[in-house]
């Protein structure tokens, strides 16, 4: 069973263009805990970071600086750019990794000038890319797949592919870490792991490469065509701008719901839908065509 294990892994780090990936049974909340078990010292993040950032610090017992990138005009915060590393890292000179989410909930990807930085700064490069497992299946995506790049990234399999709930990968491509990251997923993990979900994890990587995110892609073009979304960089988070249809989002959320059409999160003004190749064409022009006829006559925002 190791060696079975060990061989779905490396297929995995083949797909990923990393070094080593590590099957997680525990989400990717295990694998962001292991990386900065492993860090050896201080840790740098950003706004809106992930929850297990905070309890990976607790454990390890060291110092987590989240610095803030502010808020956009569309009330969200800010994605992380080169200048905000800089800062962060001249008011922060003695840490020794620094953690970026890349994508995030919307699918607003870091530009790799991001990565170029860090990598020159000489401190360890983290990625939380819970949300870009699907990245290295398609041309336009894997540009901005870091799970080649950081020294560690993690990426949720339940979230986009096809694997079951508390599936992740991570990707290791410092050789100094991979020990560390080992015995740090031994003291937090269990010696009896659910077999059904590594093998998921396993199968998730053979059915991605099969997959044709281009028709997706088409799809998901013709409708933003129809329907106003949030710009961002992951083709396959539709975050539907709530506002523009005379909405607040918890409203328009509901009001599919009650169409039996359920989104996966709504903020203030996105309402936000995860789309996969399992998703037909048919799919997307019956959502557009839904939208279109509850949009508010008059444009003006409904609270």
């Amino acid at each position: 069973m190791l060696a079975a294990l060990a061989n779905a892994e490396k297929t995995a780090a083949e797909f990923y263009g990393a070094k080593r990936v590590r099957f997680l049974t525990g989400g990717s909340s295990i694998g962001i805990k292991a990386a900065i078990l492993a860090a050896g010292g201080d840790v740098l993040c950003f706004s809106g970071c992930h929850q297990a950032l905070g309890e990976g610090a607790a454990l390890a017992k060291l110092n987590l600086y989240e610095c803030d990138t502010g808020l956009g005009t569309d009330g969200l915060p800010n994605v992380v750019a080169a200048k905000d590393v800089a800062a962060a890292l001249k008011k922060f000179p003695d840490v020794k990794a620094v953690f970026i989410e890349s994508p995030d909930y919307y699918g607003r990807v870091v530009s790799t000038d991001v990565a170029e930085l860090i990598k020159k700064s000489d401190k360890l490069f983290f990625c939380d890319a819970a949300h870009g497992a699907h990245f290295a299946a398609h041309k336009d995506l894997v540009k901005s797949c870091f799970a080649r790049i950081a020294d560690v990234c993690n990426l949720s399999a339940h979230k986009t592919l096809d694997a079951y709930t508390q599936t992740a990968y991570l990707c290791i491509n410092h050789p100094s870490l991979a020990e560390p990251i080992d015995t740090a997923l031994k003291n937090l993990g269990t010696t009896s792991p659910n077999y059904m979900l590594l093998a998921s994890l396993e199968t998730a990587v053979e059915s991605a490469k099969k997959y044709d995110y281009d028709r997706l892609f088409d799809d998901v073009a013709e409708f933003k065509k129809q329907i106003l979304c949030l710009p961002n960089g992951d083709f396959t988070r539709l975050a539907v701008d709530a506002e523009a249809l005379g909405f607040c989002g918890k409203e328009l959320c509901a009001k599919l719901a009650a169409q039996n059409i359920y989104a996966e999160k709504c903020t203030g003004r996105y309402v936000v839908f995860i789309a996969t190749p399992h998703e037909t064409s048919a799919d997307f022009k019956n959502l557009a065509a839904v939208l279109k006829k509850l949009k508010s006559p008059d444009g003006a925002l409904r609270m």
